[in-house]
């Protein structure tokens, strides 16, 4: 082979100037066969040497991002990443999936093995990452991933490591938090949670079921979910709590589940989510969609009655997708209906979908992973979510008691500036932390009462003096101080006090916003909870009345 040792000491050049190379490539595995041609041993020096060089990045890299686990949603954040200039190295099997070659293709570092194992995340350097994305299908491997790296890390100095581990199951959640992952316990490390699923299912409600809900609809709409999968089972769970709580409910909302194991997962539904039963009859229908009772649409023959009918196919194969949906409307043609299909792999599908004729029922693709995948989202974990929520309620609060007016805070989240997005993360943080304060903590809701949530009044006066010092050291952050009269221009504000000078129309005010903690977080659908009486928390709480 020409050229054969110049095109190897191109590369490695190539890998010291830049750190991150396509080394991957059938063309460079050639070169190095070629280099050691004639050797007996050729053939195990190259699979060893491939190895060897594909880890070679790794010494390279600083303040990159670890992913653990090879799948579509790897897949979307490795290339969001790489836009962003920010280097990835994901371990796991699935190298030879189509995700895994995508991956590659991309110079990002693959590593095969074990993600829990300490050697294979040292390997990954780790100690060095500005992130640890435990993303693995399994929620107990995920916990395990991020005890292995804290172990790594008992001597890491400066800022935690960010640690966000997918936990999809609301029970291990709890075990979890509770017992092995308290954020009190591991100064090495920032845990956060995050839940694709749960994001993806809500943003699709938002815009497509709770609008209909808000309309006061005097009957139940019929919802069909097709193909559950963790999706799936939170779009049932989510649209059944809305339309609970829309108090509108004369009769429960009417859910048609196809699956081949409907049965089991319309059981566990109902376990996890002890209302659910008052909001929603299930109605599992085991068919595979490939099969002539699915085509043939007799689940659906009382579908008329209904005065909309919003169907979501979340099959994870795009082309059976489209198939299925394409099955379901013939059996809606004249009705008030629509039908969204997931659509995660193939753009170009989708688009022709969307250009289908508008005589039929409407057919509407979506990608899951569009908002779940986001890296801001995935990295921001609660803090960035509960932030948004905040602006979100903001925006219907002023909506609905002021006229609209032009103003930098009276945008879309991603329209505001990064200043005033900051500001709604360090007050989502001051909430979790207002929360650990008094022995509290948030896990998934489940129980769909408990926005009714109520501090004790002890509690409130608590947290509504906290609430006030994060106020005052956010405007002293912006220059302020304290004045007779409020004056943007001179930076002064007559509220700058200590929370006991302080008229009791602004304490209320404080009050107000330790109140709605139980709301904000119900917008995110967590929830707060007392997991065993904090004696610390109490103890502050004493100490705090009988100062006054």
């Amino acid at each position: 082979m020409p050229n054969s040792l110049i095109d190897v000491l191109n590369a490695v050049g190539s890998l010291l100037r830049f750190g991150v190379m396509p080394i991957y490539s059938d063309r460079f595995i050639q070169i190095l066969a070629a280099a050691f041609a004639g050797s007996g041993s050729a053939g195990i020096l190259v699979i060893h040497f491939r190895d060897k060089i594909r880890e070679m990045p790794l010494a390279f890299c600083r303040n990159h991002v670890v992913i653990c686990g090879v799948h579509k949603t790897t897949e979307v954040l490795v290339e969001q990443f790489r836009d962003q200039k920010i280097k990835t190295v994901v371990i796991g099997a699935g190298e030879d999936s189509p995700e895994g070659e995508n991956i590659r293709r991309s110079s990002t570092v693959m590593l095969s093995g074990d993600p829990k194992n300490p050697a294979v995340l040292s390997l990954a350097r780790v100690n060095k990452a500005r992130a640890l994305l435990a993303l693995t299908g399994s929620d107990g491997l995920n916990a395990e991933i991020v005890l292995s790296a804290m172990k790594i890390l008992e001597t890491r100095k400066g800022e935690p490591l960010e640690c966000i581990l997918q936990i999809s199951n609301p029970s291990l959640w709890k075990i979890i938090r509770e017992q092995v992952l308290s954020p009190a316990k591991n100064p090495v490390v920032r845990i956060d949670f995050y839940n694709g699923p749960s994001l993806g299912a809500r943003d699709l409600l938002a815009s497509y079921f709770t609008p209909h809900v808000r309309t006061s609809l005097k009957h139940a709409p019929l919802l069909v979910v097709v193909g559950a999968g963790s999706l799936g089972e939170n779009i049932i769970a989510g649209a059944s709590r809305a339309w609970y709580e829309s108090g509108l409910q004369p009769a429960p909302l009417e859910v048609i589940l196809v699956d081949l194991n409907a049965e089991e997962i319309k059981k566990r539904l109902y376990l996890t989510y002890p209302r659910l039963r008052d909001a929603a009859d299930i109605h599992a229908v085991p068919f595979d969609v490939r099969s002539a009772e699915f085509q043939s649409g007799s689940y659906l023959k009382t579908s008329g009655s209904y005065p909309f009918v919003l169907a979501f196919v979340c099959l994870n194969d795009d082309t059976a997708g489209l198939t299925a949906a394409l099955a379901i409307s013939h059996h809606l043609v004249g009705l008030n209906a629509r039908i969204l299909v997931r659509m995660d792999h193939n753009p170009g599908l989708a688009t022709l979908v969307e250009e289908m004729s508008p005589e039929t029922i409407p057919i509407i693709p979506f990608n899951s992973l569009s908002f779940a995948a986001r890296p801001d989202v995935v990295l921001g974990g609660i803090r960035e979510i509960l932030g948004r929520a905040i602006h979100d309620q903001y925006l219907l609060t002023k909506s609905l008691h002021e006229p609209v007016q032009n103003g930098s805070a009276m945008v879309p989240w991603d329209d505001l500036p990064e200043r005033l997005r900051e500001s709604n993360r360090l007050q989502a943080e001051d909430i979790i932390h207002k929360l650990r304060a008094i022995g509290c903590d948030i896990l998934p809701m489940t129980d769909w009462k408990s926005t009714a949530f109520s501090f004790t009044p002890d509690e409130i006066e608590y947290l509504a003096e906290m609430e006030h010092l994060r106020w005052m050291k956010a405007m002293r952050a912006q220059g302020f101080s304290f004045g007779a009269i409020k004056d943007e221009k001179e930076k002064t504000h007559p509220l700058m006090v200590p929370y006991n000078d302080l008229p009791e129309t602004e304490k209320e005010k404080d009050r107000d916003a330790v109140r709605m903690i139980p709301r904000y977080l119900g917008m995110i659908d967590f929830q707060v909870y007392r997991p065993n009486q904090n004696p610390k928390g109490a103890e502050m709480i004493t100490k705090f009345i009988e100062k006054d």
